[in-house]
C-alpha cells in the first residue's frame, strides 16, 4: 500500500494513519496474515490541481492486490480503506478542500515474486 498526499497538508500522523489502515485492510478478513500488508507513505512537494489556482489538497491510497479476488471483495477492501481515509483527521490542512482518494491495482499473481529471508 503507497500512501501520497500533498504537502500542503500540515502534521500529518503517519504512523497513526498506515497503522489505521493496515487494520481497516485486515479486518476484511481477506488479508490471511498481517505481515503481507507492506505500507509506506510519502509527501509530494510538486504536484498540481486542475490548473493550481485553487486551495486544494489529497490523500490518495494506491493498493496492490494479487488477482482472483471477486468484484464483491475488491469492494469491501475499496469501501473499508475509503471510510479509513475519510474518518482519519490527524492532520492539519486550514483552508484547504482534501480530496481523498482509494485505488485498487491487480497484481498478476503468476509474475509476482516475494521471499522471506533471515539473516
Amino acid at each position: 500500500m503507497i500512501v501520497e498526499y500533498s504537502d500542503n497538508i500540515k502534521n500529518l500522523d503517519h504512523q497513526a494513519l498506515m497503522l489505521d489502515l493496515n487494520h481497516a485492510l485486515f479486518d476484511t478478513g481477506l488479508i490471511d496474515h498481517s505481515f503481507n500488508i507492506k505500507t509506506r507513505i510519502r509527501a509530494n512537494q510538486d504536484f498540481l490541481i486542475g490548473f493550481g489556482d485553487n486551495n486544494q489538497a489529497y490523500i490518495h491510497v494506491r493498493l496492490a492486490i494479487m488477482t482472483g479476488r471477486t468484484l464483491e471483495q475488491r469492494k469491501l477492501i475499496s469501501d473499508q480503506l475509503f471510510r479509513c481515509l475519510k474518518n482519519f483527521e490527524k492532520y492539519q490542512a486550514i483552508g484547504l478542500e482534501v480530496q481523498l482518494c482509494v485505488e485498487l491495482a491487480e497484481m498478476l499473481r503468476d509474475v509476482y515474486g516475494k521471499i522471506s529471508v533471515v539473516k
